[in-house]
């Protein structure tokens, strides 16, 4: 009982010191903290553009892997960067794709990779799928030769293709 007395005792000290206490400084000093706390305020407010900093390289972040990984994104960014190679590719898909004889079940598995050369241009690695004699997918790999013109000049199929 007599030390819960002490505590309860030393707690009223303990709050009779505090507020008798008195700032040591002046009311005008107080004033000149208050305005100096009200002015880093209205500087970080003045920049409302950094808090979209870190949204913006988020962005670019998700763009680039959408880029790589989302075949749709490839095409439309290929489109809008590169358009001469964006259609070369589409010349040599569509002519593989008119050479599978059972054109209903192709699919472009890799859409190629554009060379220039010195009269027009080479696409490599394009593979496309087609449907085999027992209904399982087989591949095939092509290459094509356009000129400069973009008209295509020859289409090689190679029949093994390795993925």
């Amino acid at each position: 009982m007599g030390m819960a007395f002490n505590l309860i005792a030393m707690d009223k000290r303990h709050k009779d010191y505090i507020r008798g206490r008195k700032s040591v400084l002046d009311e005008e000093q107080v004033n000149e903290l208050k305005t100096d706390r009200f002015d880093n305020s209205s500087r970080k407010q003045s920049h409302p553009f950094r808090k979209l900093i870190p949204l913006l390289a988020f962005s670019f972040i998700a763009l680039m892997i959408a880029k790589e990984e989302i075949p749709a994104v490839s095409n439309a960014w290929e489109q809008m960067v590169a358009p001469n190679e964006w259609l070369a590719k589409k010349t040599c898909q569509k002519a593989a794709l008119a050479s599978i004889e059972r054109q209903e079940f192709a699919r472009i598995l890799k859409p190629g990779k554009v060379n220039k050369t010195t009269d027009g241009l080479y696409i490599e690695r394009l593979v496309v799928g087609e449907m085999g004699q027992s209904g399982n997918e087989i591949s095939f790999e092509y290459s094509c030769y356009l000129d400069s013109a973009g008209e295509l000049v020859k289409l090689n199929r190679i029949e093994d293709a390795s993925e």
